[in-house]
């Protein structure tokens, strides 16, 4: 090996060793952003406490556990009326975010916030669908809309019904991300209303999305289902295949192709 090329992948390695673990933006730095930004809104915020006991409780956490320590302490340093203390939350969030696919670096700011409405807000349902769309318009809200899917999905279908046509692609996305079966580090969500056919209804108007962001999500989210039902899901994209963006059939069709599912395997051979 070259010493050029030797250091060169030694600095390479050095910099993957200093580069942060995710759960180690939730850290110091992040409290004392918060309370510069909730200050700025809030006056009456106890910074210096809210600091302190937040750097205190989140030693030796997980990420995870990090997020809810600091869900938890807004909680306690923001007004105890929730719909003042979300109008707060929301006056911090800063400039929509007109990008997609944005490293975590750009979104963590986000997820205590979005922790605290899923944790918090099921009983004020209006206060709460607004302050996840505002979220989900600079990162995503996709893990705090699941309790209000769960807890009443009628009321949600309403919302969105109103953020399917919206010319945001995030918002669309939440539509079709949030009621995935198998969400990335989120807990199973049942189908929509306990039928699949729901679900299939609910993703029919994304089938064909000027996003590829939102085409993505509908992929994931049909390849989830075709986990439990692979036959209705090719169904499914065999009754809708002319209105269907080819890259939709490649991607929800991926663990069918893997398993060599001869019905999947014949709908992607229609694609060439």
């Amino acid at each position: 090996m070259k010493i050029g090329t030797f250091f060169n992948t030694y600095k390479e390695v050095e910099a993957m060793n200093r580069r942060k673990l995710m759960k180690d933006y939730f850290d110091e730095d992040l409290a004392k952003h918060y309370a510069e930004d909730i200050g700025r809104v809030y006056p009456d915020f106890d910074s210096d406490s809210f600091i302190k006991e937040t750097v205190m409780e989140i030693e030796g956490g997980r990420m995870s556990e990090r997020i809810e320590v600091f869900s938890k302490q807004l909680k306690y340093y923001l007004p105890d009326d929730y719909i003042e203390a979300t109008e707060i939350i929301i006056g911090v969030l800063g400039l929509e975010n007109d990008k997609f696919y944005f490293p975590f670096e750009e979104m963590y700011y986000y997820r205590a916030l979005s922790k605290f409405i899923e944790t918090y807000g099921l009983d004020y349902f209006d206060q709460s669908m607004k302050a996840i769309e505002e979220i989900t318009k600079r990162d995503t809200a996709e893990f705090a809309i699941r309790p209000f899917i769960r807890k009443d999905y009628d009321k949600v279908e309403v919302v969105f019904k109103v953020w399917g046509e919206s010319e945001n692609a995030h918002l669309r996305r939440l539509v079709t991300e949030g009621t995935r079966p198998r969400l990335p580090w989120a807990k199973k969500l049942p189908f929509l209303r306990d039928d699949i056919q729901e679900n299939f209804r609910l993703l029919q108007p994304f089938l064909n999305d000027p996003s590829r962001y939102v085409e993505k999500s509908v992929a994931n989210h049909l390849n989830d289902i075709s986990k439990y039902h692979p036959e209705e899901v090719i169904d499914f994209l065999k009754e809708n295949i002319s209105e269907t963006s080819p890259f939709i059939v490649r991607r929800a069709l991926r663990t069918l192709k893997k398993l060599e599912q001869d019905e999947a395997l014949d709908l992607l051979q229609q694609l060439k």
